[in-house]
């Protein structure tokens, strides 16, 4: 099956774009990059993200895949993608310098599109996705207001990649709930709270590149830079602000779409509320900033489609 792709704003704490099945909310939560969470222990973490990816865009400009512009049964990625993720981390602190997070995603996903002129096409499933295990080192610079430290893992290639949008017609692998990729994940981040002040920031990168593959497909490179600050408005209400941006290189192989991959910035205000001794609520919208979705290089007008907004809602739990 050959989709034009999807490119959108991104499912939050594991950053990957892809092509026609991919939307996310790409917000940081990793709580202990921000300070926020008690040194040792488990903390347990659940979030449910959404997006809808329903603008066609080739690079910054919004486009309309019209299905009159299409051959006779071209597939036009005219319609929408919508994502839907369930995702539960396990973290636990060995002490205080070393933990490790295991994050398990539940993935729903909705994909619509036309064939030229006029036949529309549906499928979705809800499925495991590919589970993440990252170790993380906090550097003991013995600063009580800053903090600083790395990550380190893997995505592991437990979601499938047979799932068929129509009987016989497998979905392309961009769309899949896996990528079938063993992929590296590295990390780093610095994080300050202000002495005698309500605030605090931090800076955090990432980078996932594939290992092993399958298939013939190889999910492109993908970066994230985040820069945040958090302001304690009460004892128990914290306000967000994030600034996340995003590159992901094109998807490689045989059975990848060269449709796929682009960049964008996007502007994430949240609020965390301590709603109990070791339990905060938090939420985040999403609101793209920029939004690039690389083009097709064989210049077809056709786009990918785009997000124009996302959110993302949770609770964690420590013990």
């Amino acid at each position: 099956m050959k989709t034009r792709l999807l490119f959108a704003a991104l499912l939050c704490t594991s950053n990957a774009y892809a092509s026609c099945g991919t939307s996310f909310c790409a917000v940081n939560t990793n709580w202990d990059t921000q300070g926020m969470v008690n040194d040792g222990g488990l903390r347990i973490d659940l979030r449910y993200s959404y997006a809808k990816a329903d603008t066609p865009r080739v690079g910054a400009s919004k486009v309309s895949n019209d299905p009159a512009l299409a051959a006779p049964g071209d597939e036009v990625e005219n319609l929408h993608t919508i994502n839907q993720t369930l995702n539960l981390d396990i973290d636990y602190a060995l002490n205080r310098q070393w933990s490790v997070v295991a994050g398990l995603p539940l993935v729903s996903r909705d994909h619509a599109h036309t064939i030229a002129p006029a036949t529309v096409e549906q499928g979705s499933f809800s499925e495991l996705g590919d589970i993440r295990v990252v170790g993380n080192y906090k550097f003991d610079s013995g600063e009580q207001h800053a903090g600083s430290g790395v990550r380190f893992g893997l995505k592991l290639p437990t979601g499938s990649t047979g799932w068929e949008f129509q009987p016989g017609a497998a979905g392309e692998r961009s769309l899949q709930p896996g990528s079938g990729s063993t992929d590296a994940i590295l990390g780093a981040y610095f994080r300050q709270d202000l002495a005698d002040s309500p605030w605090g920031w931090f800076v955090s990168a990432q980078v996932q590149t594939a290992l092993s593959t399958k298939d013939d497909y190889r999910p492109g490179n993908d970066i994230t830079l985040d820069v945040g600050t958090h302001y304690a408005i009460s004892p128990t209400l914290t306000g967000l602000v994030q600034l996340n941006a995003q590159f992901k290189e094109r998807d490689g192989g045989l059975n990848a779409n060269p449709h796929s991959g682009g960049r964008n910035l996007n502007l994430s205000p949240g609020l965390s509320y301590e709603a109990a001794p070791m339990t905060r609520l938090y939420g985040f919208v999403q609101l793209p900033l920029y939004q690039y979705a690389n083009p097709d290089p064989a210049g077809s007008p056709f786009g990918q489609l785009t997000a124009p907004w996302s959110f993302a809602v949770g609770i964690s739990h420590s013990y």
